[in-house]
């Protein structure tokens, strides 16, 4: 609906406002509808807080409170006829996934009395952001965050199995669980909730599916391996007592004492570097969205991670500055010695800009990231600018692409 016919309704209002006459009859909501005209004979019974609605009835005049499932709402009395009320509902009004007593209704009190109408507050479908690590093992705590994530029923993981037994915090944000054993099953976990479902951006138990770049796994037990390793730069090793809660072998980059402005990358343990993946893509990938995909992997920090950049590259011109303690509001990435996935957009690496690696040009296709055929060429580079590194220990695996939607 445009402004000008919303002042039209206004205006509306505004005249029969002016010339109502005083009722003494008790108030009667008959419908509630959208604020558009095209739509106001669409009445319904539920909508989301938030929303601009129109109110009609009879004897409406003269109203002093409006309640929302018992919430205050504020109305300009100007948009209050006898017939009609124009009013947002609270955004922060109580819904059944906040309080499961809610009395799901709107009560209007007037000068001449007082009048409830049924009427449902919804929540939005459930949505995941992140979820703690993709590749958990069996036992481990897990942990999914997002949005509306109320009133669920039960989450969903590869192979069917379903969990009912978790816990869910009040803002609807997070909810941890117990990772069931998946065996060899991959594929994306989905939340089945009361008003909809959400599925992961990407497949659980993913560490040695054809997504895979490497998962370091050569002779090692714990995984079918996914080599795809140069045999320089990090530490390969599959010790369970430095990093455990892992498959097979991992990387270990370990360093310290690296100054300012430091980027001999190719020093000390500074670098993670792959052979060509021809496995993954085609030739028919390279002209697709590079949004639809991103890198994955998980982390593991044994220190504190405060300064420092790795800078994940595709090929030799699109790179992505991996630093996630600059968006800590602590100016700290820790994972408390716990495996964390991390999820990178192809979309969000980058060319080079004045000759920084990472801040110029974003990827628009992937054919912009991949040699020809749809090869993978993924390295990654630790360097330091406007402040020293003096310890580093992190370690990485499960290097994969996936198709994200």
């Amino acid at each position: 609906m445009t402004k000008h016919i919303l002042i039209a309704i206004m205006c509306c209002l505004v005249f029969a406002f002016c010339k109502k006459d005083e009722v003494s009859a008790p108030p009667l909501i008959s419908s509630v509808s959208l604020l558009d005209p095209a739509k106001q004979d669409s009445a319904f019974n539920e909508t989301l807080p938030g929303t601009l609605i129109l109110i009609t009835g009879s004897n409406l005049g003269g109203i002093v409170n409006i309640y929302f499932n018992g919430q205050p709402a504020y109305f300009n009395p100007t948009y209050n006829t006898n017939t009609h009320l124009i009013v947002t509902i609270p955004g922060n009004a109580p819904t059944e996934a906040t309080d499961p007593n809610v009395p799901n209704n709107i009560r209007v009190v007037t000068t001449h009395g007082e009048t409830s109408y049924s009427f449902v507050l919804t929540i939005p479908p459930p949505a995941i952001s992140a979820i703690s690590n993709e590749n958990a093992l069996p036992g481990d705590s897990l942990v999914i965050w997002g949005n509306s994530l109320w009133l669920i029923d039960k989450i969903i993981f590869p192979g069917g199995r379903e969990v009912t037994d978790f816990n869910a915090d009040a803002a609807g944000t997070r909810v941890g669980l117990i990772m069931p054993d998946l065996g060899s099953d991959t594929g994306r976990l989905i939340i089945q909730a009361k008003y909809g479902i959400a599925k992961s951006d990407g497949p659980l138990n993913d560490h040695q599916s054809g997504d895979v770049i490497s998962n370091l796994t050569n002779w090692e037990d714990g995984e079918t391996a996914i080599f795809n390793w140069a045999w320089w730069g990090a530490n390969r090793t599959d010790d369970k007592s430095l990093f455990p809660g892992t498959r097979g072998a991992y990387l270990q980059n370990i360093f310290g004492g690296v100054g300012a402005n430091n980027g001999a990358w190719w020093d000390g343990n500074r670098s993670g570097n792959f052979t060509d993946v021809s496995t993954i893509f085609d030739a028919s990938i390279m002209t697709r969205q590079a949004a639809d995909y991103a890198l994955k992997f998980e982390i593991n920090t044994k220190e504190p991670w405060t300064a420092g950049i790795n800078v994940l590259r595709m090929g030799e011109e699109y790179a992505y500055r991996f630093m996630p303690w600059a968006s800590a509001t602590t100016g700290v990435f820790d994972t408390e010695g716990k495996w964390q996935t991390v999820t990178v957009r192809l979309s969000d690496f980058k060319k080079a800009d004045n000759g920084i690696e990472g801040t110029g040009a974003n990827a628009a296709v992937m054919g912009d990231l991949l040699k020809a055929g749809g090869v993978v060429a993924f390295t990654y580079r630790y360097i330091t600018e406007d402040a020293p590194v003096d310890v580093h220990n992190t370690a990485y695996d499960n290097f994969r692409i996936v198709k994200i939607r």
